[in-house]
């Protein structure tokens, strides 16, 4: 058996500074990453590449900074540190790049495309707009949505239970999917409840969602979609 973990954050230098020196710069970041995570001896992430024998594939990218020079320079770092990640932990494991679709206030369309054009291994977008403090579905985000779309790359996207008024409701998420039916969605958290929804979203995408079993007790979940 081979698994892919599609959601494998890694912790750039740039990341990794932000963290440690300025995290007020970043408020969600800070609630995510606390200072001491690096002042453990302990490495999750070692332990994790070492002894997780069964997963073969991680899907790596970083996480959505509000800052156009941290943003471009977290990714201009991420093949490398996931090359020494490798190298540190002795793995053999593969790795796809995802890049994040950056909050729009700060980094234009044009500049982002550039950079796209100028890498030669992103395989995929992640899109977290909580991050950005806009609904997933703002209009400001469709220039990336259509890139997707024409590069027939995959867009991670995150969404929320139809009953929270949250940035990533899964309300917004349909109203993207009209617009967009042909692009390839990644739904973490079992997409929060979409499964409910399930044939309305086959009426209207082209190409049926990944359901991302980044949840707890996820196993238990994957039982239940088994007996159904």
């Amino acid at each position: 058996m081979k698994i892919t973990d599609h959601e494998f954050r890694i912790i750039t230098p740039t990341l990794k500074k932000l963290i440690i020196s300025s995290p007020n710069n970043e408020p969600v970041l800070s609630k995510k990453i606390p200072k001491n995570f690096f002042n453990q001896k302990f490495n999750y992430t070692k332990k994790y590449l070492r002894e997780a024998k069964l997963i073969k594939t991680v899907v790596y990218r970083g996480l959505p900074l509000n800052n156009s020079k941290n943003y471009f320079n977290q990714e201009a770092e991420m093949t490398d540190s996931f090359y020494k990640l490798k190298v540190n932990t002795k793995s053999k494991i593969n790795g796809k790049r995802f890049i994040q679709i950056p909050n729009p206030d700060y980094v234009t369309f044009s500049k982002f495309k550039k950079y796209f054009n100028s890498q030669k291994n992103i395989k995929g977008f992640e899109l977290i707009s909580s991050w950005h403090k806009k609904n997933t579905n703002n209009k400001k985000y469709f220039s990336f949505f259509k890139l997707a779309e024409e590069e027939n790359l995959p867009i991670s996207i995150e969404v929320d239970y139809i009953f929270r008024e949250t940035f990533n409701n899964i309300s917004f998420f349909f109203k993207i999917l009209k617009q967009f039916p042909k692009i390839k969605f990644w739904l973490p958290h079992f997409g929060c409840g979409i499964f409910l929804h399930w044939d309305r979203v086959l009426d209207i995408c082209e190409n049926t969602p990944l359901l991302l079993s980044s949840a707890d007790h996820s196993f238990y979940w994957s039982n239940i979609f088994n007996t159904k």
